[in-house]
Formats: C-alpha cells, sequence, structure tokens
C-alpha cells in the first residue's frame, strides 16, 4: 500500500490492568504499520503503571495522571495523536485478529468518501471466554437512530471528520452513541464485514456501575438526534436485538477458529450457539 496513512489507537484507562495487557498485545499484534498507541490512565494504582512501564517502546506511548473521566481522557489521548485514522479501544477492550486494522486502512484506501468503518465483534468475559458475536447490520442512519449498532471497539473514523474533539464530555456513558449520531449527519459510515474487536462482559462494566446516568444520557440523545423513544422504541430495540442475536450465529465459525491477538478462551461451536440464541446476556458468566 502507496503512503500508508498513520493510524493512532487511543486507550483511555482506569483500574483496569487486569485486562491492560491483553489490549496492547492486540494493537502490537497488528501486521498493519505505521500505528501509534496513545493510553491514557487516570492514575491507577491497581498495577497499570507497571504493565504500561514495561510495555513502552517506540509505537506505546502513555501518561497516568488524574483525569475528569474516560470523555476526558480519549480527548486527551486525542489531543496527543498524530494519526489520519483513529480507532478507539478502551482497555478492557482488544483487537480480535492480526489483520483488522489493515483491512479498515484498506477500506479507508479504496473508498475516500467513507469516513467511518465499522464491524461485527465478540462479546468476552473476564477471562476470555468468547460468549457470543455482536453482529453489525449494513449502515443504516434509520436503524442507528433505533440502536446503536456501531460497537466503539470495532470502530474508526478519519480525523479530517472530527472537530477539536473526539467525544463530548458531557456525556459521561453515551459518549461513543452520541459520536455517531453526530457523525451521521454529515458523513458517510462503511461496514467491514468481519470481526473487529472484542467487548469486554465482567461486572465493574460502566453499564452496570452507572445505569442511571446511561439512562439520562440516553434522553438526551432522544432530544438531540431523534433516537427512538418511549414503549415504541423499547419494542422495536428488542424485536432488533433478537434479529441481530440469530445473524450473529453466522460469524460462530470464525470466532472460534479464526487467528487472535487477544487471550481467547474458545469452548466450542455447540455452546457458543447455545449462547448465541437461548441464553439471556444476564445468565452469562461475566468471570472475575
Amino acid at each position: 500500500m502507496i503512503d500508508r496513512p498513520l493510524v493512532s489507537v487511543l486507550t483511555p484507562s482506569f483500574e483496569q490492568a487486569q485486562w491492560l495487557g491483553d489490549n496492547i498485545r492486540s494493537v502490537r499484534g497488528q501486521t498493519y504499520r505505521p500505528i501509534e498507541h496513545i493510553v491514557m490512565d487516570g492514575g491507577s494504582s491497581d498495577g497499570s503503571r507497571a504493565i504500561l512501564e514495561g510495555n513502552s517502546d517506540e509505537g506505546l506511548t502513555w501518561r497516568s495522571e488524574p483525569d475528569r473521566g474516560q470523555s476526558h481522557a480519549l480527548n486527551k489521548a486525542f489531543a496527543a495523536s498524530g494519526g489520519e485514522i483513529i480507532g478507539w479501544l478502551n482497555s478492557d477492550d482488544a483487537y480480535f485478529g492480526p489483520d483488522v486494522v489493515e483491512q479498515v486502512v484498506r477500506m479507508f484506501m479504496t473508498q475516500p468518501d467513507v469516513d467511518v468503518v465499522y464491524g461485527h465483534s465478540l462479546l468476552v468475559n473476564g477471562t476470555g471466554l468468547i460468549l457470543q458475536a455482536l453482529w453489525a447490520p449494513p449502515y443504516s442512519r434509520t436503524l442507528l437512530r433505533l440502536h446503536d449498532f456501531v460497537v466503539q471497539p470495532a470502530a474508526f473514523v478519519r480525523r479530517a471528520a472530527l472537530g477539536g474533539d473526539l467525544v463530548d464530555e458531557t456525556f459521561d456513558y453515551t459518549m461513543d452513541y452520541e459520536l455517531w449520531l453526530r457523525l451521521a449527519r454529515n458523513h458517510r459510515f462503511r461496514r467491514l464485514g468481519q470481526i473487529i474487536a472484542i467487548d469486554r462482559h465482567h461486572a465493574g462494566r460502566k453499564s452496570y456501575r452507572l445505569a442511571e446516568i446511561g439512562r439520562s444520557n440516553h434522553r438526551r440523545l432522544e432530544a438531540s438526534y431523534g433516537v427512538a423513544a418511549g414503549r415504541p422504541g423499547a419494542a422495536a430495540r428488542k424485536v432488533w436485538k433478537i434479529a441481530s442475536r440469530f445473524a450473529g450465529a453466522t460469524l460462530i465459525r470464525d470466532a472460534q477458529a479464526a487467528p487472535v491477538v487477544f487471550g481467547a478462551v474458545r469452548d466450542g461451536g455447540r455452546r457458543m450457539l447455545l449462547r448465541q440464541l437461548a441464553m439471556p446476556r444476564s445468565r452469562m458468566d461475566a468471570g472475575p
């Protein structure tokens, strides 16, 4: 590939040493170059700093200092980055396979009118067990206003499509959804039909800790972007989630067999299919 653009992967981190090593290895294991990984740690005391010190090289830069939360850390990382293409990988997330960034960049290069590239992802528990596939549909702005199907670690954005900040710091929970809705007004999205990243399912994730803040943030999106609200919106989202579970079954073979760059635990296609089609997420083992 001629004139390969720099890709910047931004990682906000706080007290997640348990998964930070996986995160770093998944970026380092990419076939694509040049790539920079910028970690903004909020002053963790759980061993995260030692992990960062032990992995410092020309591809990883980091700071560990107090911040105002995840959105602030992201914007600090964005300000310190120089890439033409931006990825956002929280410290408990990771990329799936070794060529995902390569494939994302290829799509950006061959489709210069596209500003956001996203793909499928996997729900993975605290020990790395692959629980289910999170299938992403071809892009539809109407569907995006119904449900946030762009899973944040599986998305990349052209820097030119962004302003001075990456995310709106007044959002503590749905800052990613707000970003996609904002970009959807004037920019083109395109799905890459492969598994891009993992989304970590564990007891400390913000969907459990910040549930009320999440509901408040969602109401703001309803008012600002026309996100589907009330009982009709909730009912439509439920139908969508059921349909996407069945569509996700088509990804099980790759989830169980493709090469990975994170600490994956795979327990076979049949067990994954059972979880995919018949098990509520609340009953899935979140791990330690």
